[in-house]
């Protein structure tokens, strides 16, 4: 079953296949009015990856509940957007967790993982109201105890485990030594074996679940099974050392791969393969909640970045392409060399610099270079296998897709850049202003430029 899931994905994709939910037209009409780079956010993408992940896991013998990791998208418009689903938010920091009490978001729906566990931070977040907590180490349970008797609010404690399996993924979360998580055993305290016993000597927490990622990007999902098959041996002995321990809620991360340069699995044809798993988990130790974890699958396909071609040169049969853009918007393109695919397209009214070029010249040679405007040699922008860029000339558009997750994120002011635009196509059909772009006023100002 295993071996044949994997070898499950063989469809050719191609640019038809990727979701284009903005017409030429439309493309043209936002440009002219808000310039170039612009981000496209469709509304309708975002609902649509829930209902995946919801089917993917509707063999489960038990509650699923979809949870999304906002650090890979914490624009508010796409949280409200959320909140319509009736998922859960992970929070890893106080920044984010602002976020959603500016949005009056229900605590209830709320999963707390922190990463420093300081007793500062379990305070606030306990005094939001916010109680199903992820500890990852037994000095951040200690701190947690603390806070909890401050605060007055017993949490609901899940402890992040480390299976260390190994993991085949672009970023791998599970390894030996690894900075997130806890081993299962090893007899020490930062152990899940001990802080789980810890948890149910202490009156002031209450034990939820385990909670585990094994990475982002991964294609082989074997070890699901085998992270699974680590926890059934830890709660069998558990079970065996504590009378009244049950198991309430299975947080197993998320890792469902998005498509950017290979075909990759469904979110079914990713559950298929270790669902039996999960159902032996539930017959042996009883109904818990699972949850899903997501943060690039929820949002990565929902945006597109359009950018303009400012210059280009040819020379050896190779041409550079200039964009009116860089990494400082698509950082995961210099930091993962991540391969979006990229469409070129030409808007009416573009302004095309005609003296140089004709925007409707293919180009027949073997090799063309999409850089960025950021004078570093890391800001070129790897190509995908479907990306089409023949038409690359001054004054046309570049349309990366897929860029919806860690994109605003990690938007920085490199060169003294800004933030661009961003924009809803709403389910209705409207185009409305989810971020307005700033300008080097703004930038000066924030950088202290007015501080005499």
């Amino acid at each position: 079953m295993v071996e044949n899931a994997l070898q499950i994905i063989q469809n050719k994709v191609t640019l038809s296949k990727i979701n284009r939910f903005f017409t030429d037209e439309e493309i043209s009409q936002l440009v002219e009015k808000y310039g170039t780079p612009l981000y496209l956010v469709d509304e309708e993408a975002l609902h649509d990856k829930v209902l995946e992940l919801n089917r993917a896991y509707e063999k489960f013998h038990g509650h699923v509940k979809i949870a999304y990791s906002i650090k890979a998208n914490f624009n508010p418009s796409i949280l409200r957007t959320f909140v319509k689903d009736n998922i859960t938010f992970d929070l890893t920091s106080l920044g984010e967790l602002f976020f959603i009490r500016e949005l009056n978001i229900n605590p209830e729906n709320i999963v707390y993982t922190s990463v420093t566990e300081e007793l500062d931070e379990y305070k606030q977040v306990l005094s939001y109201g916010v109680t199903r907590i992820v500890v990852s180490s037994y000095f951040g349970l200690v701190n947690l105890a603390q806070a909890a008797n401050v605060v007055g609010i017993i949490p609901k404690v899940m402890v992040r485990m480390n299976p260390e399996v190994g993991v085949k993924a672009e970023v791998r979360a599970s390894y030996k030594n690894g900075k997130f998580g806890v081993p299962l055993n090893g007899g020490k305290v930062d152990s899940a074996y001990f802080i789980v016993k810890s948890i149910f000597n202490n009156p002031l927490l209450e034990f939820e679940g385990f909670h585990f990622h094994l990475g982002s990007q991964i294609t082989d999902f074997v070890c699901y099974v085998n992270a699974l098959d680590r926890l059934n041996s830890l709660l069998n002995k558990l079970k065996k050392e504590i009378p009244n321990f049950s198991l309430k809620t299975l947080d197993i991360g998320g890792g469902t791969p998005v498509f950017y340069n290979e075909p990759v699995p469904t979110p079914s044809e990713m559950s298929s393969v270790y669902i039996e798993k999960l159902n032996n988990l539930v017959s042996s130790h009883g109904k818990f909640t699972l949850m899903i974890e997501s943060g690039r699958y929820l949002v990565a396909e929902s945006s597109i970045m359009v950018s303009k071609i400012v210059n280009t040169k040819e020379y050896n049969d190779h041409k550079i392409v200039i964009l009116d853009t860089g990494y400082h918007l698509l950082l995961d393109a210099a930091l993962l060399k991540q391969e979006y695919p990229q469409e070129v397209i030409s808007t009416k009214n573009n302004n095309n610099h005609l003296y140089f070029s004709d925007s409707n010249k293919q180009y027949t040679g073997k090799n063309i270079h999409l850089v960025g405007r950021l004078c570093d040699t890391l800001d070129v922008f790897p190509t995908s296998k479907l990306s089409d860029l023949s038409y690359a000339n001054i004054g046309n558009y570049v349309l990366f897709y897929n860029v919806g997750a860690y994109s605003l994120v990690f938007n920085m002011p490199f060169h003294c850049q800004t933030k661009p635009p961003v924009l809803m196509k709403t389910c209705e059909g409207d185009i409305k202003l989810i971020r307005k772009g700033t300008s080097y006023k703004d930038l000066y100002e924030e950088e202290g430029g007015l501080i005499s």
